[in-house]
């Protein structure tokens, strides 16, 4: 398993004033370093974007949570994804890290809770690529229908498509939080917060439209 995490600027902004709400995570580089220990610790990444493009990237095993807090309470942006890796498939280096960043037909940032073992081979022979990326590169190459395509998978997938928010629930948990305009869906959030709903299985979420798949 993984943890990771999309939210429009607002919605970090809100994130930080309720987390001031609970002692034992207080802040929001408590609340990543939180994800990490629950469920990551092989590397971790970060993306930033607005006016049309990746403002920031910055991914790697040694990249420490209070460094990717750092990044998004100090930066302006629209949505930023951040994900902590628990690997799986695929050895741990910076490569492997989370999210990928794509172009090619279309524009991808992708990051991945989940296991898609039927794709560790194909993987391979792209080199030391992991299940998440191919499925990524697949995607943009391919030009497949998106976001229909997520549901031929059972992980959750969070990022942005040619610039269009998206968050799609599988098989692991995902919550979602929103106040108004401002949105944040998070593997985990703390418990007792306020304004935090449980999307049920294959919820997809994009720019702003909520569907089934």
């Amino acid at each position: 398993m993984c943890r990771m995490l999309i939210a429009n600027r607002s919605g970090i902004s809100r994130l930080v004033e309720r987390l001031s709400e609970f002692p034992n995570c207080n802040d929001l580089a408590s609340f990543l370093r939180g994800l990490e220990i629950r469920d990551g610790g092989n590397g971790n990444g970060v993306v930033l974007f607005g006016d049309g493009s990746v403002l920031h990237y910055e991914r790697g095993v040694d990249m420490q949570p209070e460094r990717a807090a750092a990044i998004l309470e100090g930066r302006d942006y629209e949505w930023a994804v951040f994900h902590s890796r628990e690997a799986s498939v695929g050895s741990v280096h910076d490569e492997n890290c989370h999210p990928f960043v794509i172009e090619g037909k279309h524009h991808l940032v992708m990051a991945v809770n989940g296991n898609e073992t039927h794709m560790t081979a194909l993987g391979k022979l792209i080199g030391d690529k992991t299940d998440s990326e191919f499925i990524a590169r697949m995607i943009v190459d391919m030009d497949l229908p998106f976001p229909p395509v997520l549901a031929c998978f059972n992980s959750n997938f969070v990022g942005l498509y040619d610039g269009r928010p998206f968050a799609k629930k599988g098989d692991r948990q995902l919550l979602k939080f929103q106040s108004g305009r401002d949105v944040v869906f998070a593997s985990d959030l703390p418990f007792g917060m306020l304004d935090i709903t449980k999307p049920e299985q294959n919820y997809c979420w994009f720019d702003w439209e909520e569907s089934i798949l």
